[in-house]
């Protein structure tokens, strides 16, 4: 206390040690002081009032006698070494009987004795501790979030001992929120993840990272163990989940495992070849568990060189390409579309097929660029076309859903067929998982607007996996396509016929135009005409074909379109 001689007497006109005394209890921050032996030499209205004791009391009494609670928060050792020092400090102690966090400011002001002035800051923690409970908990569940996911890898890491990531994924969630809504997602998930924490044992630890995606570390690694601990993992998400609208959910799920040390030593390493091994277990039936090995790493090498080359653009560079297979007329060989196939010729990789490059541009967000190179690729071509024959056939594209559902899509497409002066009604969108899109009100706004234009839109492979008839009734279709599945079963799996029929039956009475996919034989194309189909694509007539090779066979002595 700046100004108090050690005697307590006024030096030159500065305030006596009393009057500082009574000048700083009169504070709005609690205060007290103690001598050199930590007896209360005073303490103000304040301190009394949080420390729940009356003054008078305390006066002449030893703090440490009389607030043992004081020693064990650092306290006693905190003043001593000011004592020593002379240099002020400040701490933040808990004190447990009032149920308060209390910011103390102590220094020593002459022979020993320390003032100290303290406030509560309870509110303050308690915010502090929200904010570290969002940074760090999911707020959903209440679990670890993907934030302390990492920091309790690192840890594990750093004391060296042997533990696993188990990547835990929901299949078929998505079906849910589609159906029924976030909100019933959102309790399945609550409830599930309630499942899940019943699993644990000592040392494991649980976190949600995802909509539907656990993660779990655990000091298990023998594969026996791990096989039989994720079994009850899946036997918990086969248990029907009944949510508020009394409406029941079960699902399977798709685990991937990563061990340490022998799977990585980094924890992006082991998280990358979890969600590998993940993946991978999704393309399995039911729920499955795969744990990572190094047949994997080649596939993962494989799969970072195609997100690099995507990421960077380089895929325009490395032999991707568009494809154009004709659609005809089966009864009078005239053209009457083409549809659009991209290619991917890799200088490194070879041949790289859509069924795995495209799951890879949707999962790390590059679809929409894939997509609009390879729509400037054969829209250009089209331009071409038009230039040199005075038409162009209907160009139909294949478009993932997760485009369909952007609010830009509707702006780009027709930003496109206007810079290369192809008609709208020349430009086809198909749609392959259609029943995934049906509650996006964003998606049908988008194709409604597309149709206003002229564009049509298609449902391609239609027949598999179908379900929901009622849905086509306000579902904006020009066109059904009809899946190579039945097609194949032409003259052998009677079923199948009987569902061509009705299919062709279905699109006349909705006034849609049909195509089969897939004709390879005479006798394939023979009864497609005779129960009224008569739009065809298939290997029958052509394969897919570079443009110039198409423009050479097709334009323009058939086109008719």
């Amino acid at each position: 206390m700046k100004g108090l001689g050690n005697n307590g007497s006024s030096q030159g006109g500065l305030l006596n040690e009393q009057d500082a005394i009574r000048i700083m209890g009169g504070l709005a921050s609690a205060f007290y002081v103690l001598d050199e032996q930590s007896d209360f030499i005073y303490i103000n209205e304040k301190a009394c009032r949080i420390l729940g004791r009356e003054g008078d009391h305390l006066v002449g009494k030893n703090a440490w006698t009389e607030f043992p609670y004081a020693v064990a928060a650092g306290l006693k050792e905190m003043y001593d070494r000011i004592r020593r020092t002379g240099v002020a400090e400040t701490d933040e102690i808990y004190y447990r009987p009032a149920g308060l966090w209390l910011q103390v400011d102590a220094q020593e002001i002459g022979d020993g004795r320390v003032a100290v002035l303290f406030h509560d800051i309870s509110r303050y923690k308690e915010a502090e501790a929200r904010l570290e409970m969002l940074a760090f908990r999911d707020d959903l569940t209440g679990l670890p979030n993907r934030r302390s996911t990492i920091e309790k890898i690192e840890e594990n890491i750093r004391e060296g001992n042997p533990f696993s990531v188990v990547l835990f994924d929901i299949d078929s969630f998505r079906q849910l929120n589609d159906l029924h809504g976030h909100e019933a997602g959102d309790q399945y998930i609550r409830q599930i993840a309630e499942r899940l924490k019943d699993l644990l044992q000592d040392g494991d630890v649980v976190t949600r990272v995802g909509g539907d995606e656990f993660i779990f570390l655990t000091r298990r690694t023998d594969p026996n163990e791990l096989n039989k601990w994720v079994k009850e993992m899946f036997r918990q998400t086969a248990i029907s989940v009944r949510l508020n609208d009394n409406v029941s959910f079960s699902a399977s799920a798709s685990v991937g495992i990563s061990r340490y040390p022998e799977d990585g030593q980094t924890t992006a390493e082991l998280l990358s070849m979890a969600d590998t091994a993940m993946h991978e277990s999704k393309t399995k039936r039911g729920s499955c568990f795969l744990m990572f090995h190094d047949e994997m790493r080649t596939r993962l090498d494989r799969r970072r060189l195609i997100e690099d080359d995507l990421f960077s653009g380089e895929f325009k560079k490395k032999g991707f390409s568009c494809a154009v297979q004709p659609q005809l007329d089966g009864e009078s060989g005239q053209l009457i579309g083409i549809e659009t196939l991209s290619r991917w010729n890799h200088p490194e990789l070879g041949p790289i097929t859509p069924y795995e490059f495209i799951p890879i541009a949707e999962e790390s967000g590059k679809i929409r660029e894939l997509t609009i190179h390879l729509l400037n690729l054969v829209l250009a071509e089209g331009k071409c076309w038009a230039e040199k024959y005075g038409s162009v056939p209907r160009i139909a594209v294949n478009v993932t859903s997760q485009l369909l559902d952007d609010k830009r899509f509707y702006g780009t497409v027709m930003r496109m067929l206007r810079k290369w002066r192809i008609p709208p009604d020349r430009f086809e969108i198909e749609i392959t998982e259609w029943k995934e899109i049906l509650s996006s009100d964003l998606v049908l706004s988008n194709l409604r607007k597309c149709r206003s234009k002229g564009i049509s839109v298609a449902i391609d492979d239609f027949g598999t996996g179908f379900s929901g008839l009622s849905y086509l009734t306000n579902f904006p279709v020009d066109k059904i396509k009809i899946d190579r599945f039945f097609v194949s079963g032409i003259g052998m799996i009677s079923k199948s016929e009987a569902i061509l029929k009705s299919i062709v039956s279905l699109a006349e009475g909705l006034d849609c135009d049909v195509i089969a996919e897939g004709v390879e034989t005479a006798e394939q194309l023979q009864f497609l005409l005779d129960i009224g189909c008569r739009g065809v694509q298939g290997y029958y007539f052509d394969a897919p074909l570079p443009p110039r090779e198409f423009e050479e066979k097709y334009m323009p002595a058939s086109l008719s379109c």
